[in-house]
């Protein structure tokens, strides 16, 4: 089963059960808790098998958490927000778990660019590692095509701003794009506000052509 979203399709329902339970690797737990801050329909559902997966927990023998794990949840928890960041959110750019991860917003980013109209900012792990999951937020200039690619392992796309369209789909904010090694894209950046999306990739693309390639290897990506 899937959810749906401006007749998208948003994230599967199997990939909400496993952020419920706690099973996701870190990468894919910082996008799946950013587009739960997004999208309403995906709140829901998570909340729905969080109750379900508490209910199970409440039917095995529970044992009693330390204190000194207690005090770590505690002083992770995200810090209360002013209300200057409070109107940030209102403006619906960074989802608070990401605010939490950069120790900022968008509109405080400090780009890398790589290649004219694309420019990144490295979250979790570094994108020149051959193989391991990796995350970093990618924007890419309305208008432009990005180039035909296919991936090692799976990549997920999580749509902050802007939008892109590959054939009859266009992915917009809050939509999670989810695509594997099986799969050959070139998305096209629609018209308008600068693309901004918060990736998972778990190795370095796989470009179709010899011109991207060599640039893939001066630039990382």
């Amino acid at each position: 089963m899937s959810l749906q979203l401006d007749n998208n399709v948003v994230t599967s329902e199997a990939y909400i059960t496993d952020y419920a339970l706690g099973n996701l690797s870190p990468a894919k737990h910082i996008i799946m808790a950013c587009q739960s801050e997004i999208s309403e329909e995906v709140a829901k559902e998570v909340s729905f098998q969080e109750e379900i997966a508490t209910s199970f927990l409440k039917q095995t023998d529970a044992k009693p958490l330390s204190p000194e794990f207690l005090e770590g949840v505690v002083a992770n928890l995200p810090k209360g927000e002013s209300g200057d960041e409070a109107q940030t959110i209102g403006q619906g750019l960074a989802p608070k778990t990401l605010r939490s991860v950069l120790g900022h917003g968008l509109q405080e980013m400090k780009w890398r660019s790589m290649v004219p109209g694309v420019a990144v900012h490295d979250v979790l792990g570094n994108r020149r590692y051959e193989d391991g999951e990796r995350l970093y937020l990618l924007k890419a200039k309305g208008g432009m095509k990005m180039p035909e690619h296919s991936h090692k392992g799976e990549e997920w796309s999580l749509i902050l701003t802007g939008s892109y369209s590959i054939g009859d789909k266009t992915y917009r904010r809050g939509d999670l794009h989810i695509e594997d090694d099986t799969v050959t894209h070139a998305p096209h950046i629609d018209e308008g506000d600068d693309c901004i999306c918060l990736v998972m990739t778990e190795g370095p693309l796989v470009m179709k052509s010899w011109i991207p390639k060599i640039v893939q290897k001066v630039v990382g990506i």
